[in-house]
């Protein structure tokens, strides 16, 4: 059988690569595969290579490890392209917070949506299209996994250019669902029964049973007189009853959350919001430009320092595990689902999993062509969304001005009009509280801090 070819675009990443592939060592049919991490910071993906030789040591899998800064070299003939990439790193980050503050906006993380987001998406747009025109010309059959934010943009920039299979990937949604498996004391993920739909952090479920029961109506009930943080302390759950307000929840990445907006968005519609408050609280300008209710609603700010004494800690722990043993957790799956999906599209069998996919009808009332985040079906012929109906209104009011604002920015990047993409700013619900002058002002701040970063026509 053919060795498969696996390229990590970003193979550098201590956050992503070694679980991925990890995962990927441990999955039936996978680990005999060609894994090619590609950086152009060589001495990261060495290590990470290194580290995954001695994993594959032990694990006996047959699969090939190769490092390498030559893009176009990594990604001749792929079958797979995994990217986990952030032009400009968290140096360039670091202007996608501070300059917002300078406004009153105050980024919990800055990511995905408002001035962060926008700004985020104009500098990684010049890299996503080159590597989307290698991949094309090199490896046009390519199935193509995006996990690098801002997802929906990102993914709707490679999903314009490139003829083969592309989804954007995010573990938002394990996030809830570990949270009613231990809010409710299911023994297993599932026994749980869900609909959901929406764009990428800031996904809605809207239906939840489990073994009979309603959820939401029970949470519904309950949560009149209780927060979801309450709740979760009074869970028969030692896993929720464990985590008290100052410590929050912890997601993938390490990082916290309390459930006070959950809770708020919870009680206003009736159904349930990504559970994260730290990237829901930036799809409204409410949350985010006044310090006492980010004080109030507990959000807590991931500073740039933070984010890189993460990634050191990370490096001093694969060289650790290098000169030493390996942690336990590196012989059991995670669970992320890149590896369950490549498995399932080269072995032709049927997987459904979360997805971020243009909209054909999947989400009958939010714009079509916009990338929306509902089940998707992943098999040989590659990635087929599954219809979710129409969101009801109250959420599809609070989504859609999002998938305007989003599309417009990434039309603005494939035209290269500056005059569009300062628009697009301006629609962005978070920026509602400033006039036409200082989203102006504002975004021609970013652009310039950015400027290294920019189509030609920008700079």
């Amino acid at each position: 059988m053919k060795r498969h070819r696996i390229v990590l675009v970003g193979g550098g990443s201590n956050a992503w690569t070694p679980n991925l592939v990890k995962d990927m060592l441990l999955t039936d049919g996978l680990g005999d595969s060609d894994f090619v991490l590609f950086d152009i910071n060589r001495k990261a993906s060495d290590l990470n290579a290194a580290f995954l030789e001695k994993l594959n040591g032990q694990l006996q899998t047959g699969a090939r490890f190769i490092s390498t800064d030559d893009r176009r070299k990594a990604l001749k003939g792929a079958d797979y392209v995994i990217i986990t990439i952030s032009t400009g790193g968290l140096r360039a980050m670091a202007h996608d917070l501070a300059i917002p503050e300078q406004y009153g906006i105050h980024h919990t993380v800055g990511d995905t949506a408002g001035p962060g987001g926008w700004a985020r998406l104009v500098r990684n747009f010049g890299a996503f299209v080159s590597l989307a025109h290698d991949i094309r010309r090199l490896a046009p059959e390519a199935v193509v996994l995006n996990y690098t934010n801002p997802m929906t943009t990102l993914t709707t920039v490679l999903a314009r250019i490139l003829p083969g299979p592309v989804v954007g990937l995010c573990h938002g949604l394990f996030e809830n669902l570990e949270f009613l498996k231990n809010l409710y004391a299911l023994e297993r993920e599932e026994d749980l029964s869900i609909r959901y739909a929406g764009i990428n952090h800031f996904f809605w479920i809207t239906e939840a049973r489990a073994k009979g029961r309603d959820l939401l109506a029970d949470l519904r009930r309950r949560v009149r007189t209780a927060s979801l943080t309450r709740l979760g302390r009074e869970s028969p759950s030692t896993a929720l009853r464990a985590l008290s307000p100052s410590k929050g929840h912890p997601d993938p990445m390490g990082f916290t959350s309390r459930h006070e907006l959950a809770t708020e968005w919870f009680r206003m519609t009736g159904f349930l919001p990504y559970v994260a408050d730290r990237h829901t609280c930036e799809f409204s300008s409410s949350y985010i430009t006044d310090r006492k209710v980010m004080s109030k609603y507990r959000l807590v700010r991931t500073t740039i320092r933070e984010r890189q004494e993460a990634m050191d800690r990370r490096g001093r722990r694969l060289r650790e595990m290098l000169r030493g043993p390996i942690g336990k957790g590196y012989f059991t799956r995670s669970r992320e689902t890149a590896a369950d999906i490549i498995a399932a599209h080269r072995q032709g069998r049927p997987f459904i999993d979360v997805g971020n996919l243009p909209n054909l009808g999947q989400v009958a009332n939010l714009p079509r062509g916009s990338v929306v985040e509902t089940a998707v079906r992943v098999d040989g012929n590659g990635f087929a969304p599954i219809a979710f109906g129409e969101l009801p209104a109250c959420v599809a009011g609070l989504v859609e001005p999002f998938c305007r604002s989003f599309d417009l920015n990434v039309e603005a990047c494939f035209r290269g009009d500056r005059p569009m993409a300062l628009q697009a700013l301006r629609l962005d619900p978070v920026c509602a509280r400033l006039t036409w002058p200082q989203v102006q002002e504002l975004g021609g701040r970013l652009l310039a801090a950015h400027r290294d970063y920019l189509p030609d026509k920008w700079r």
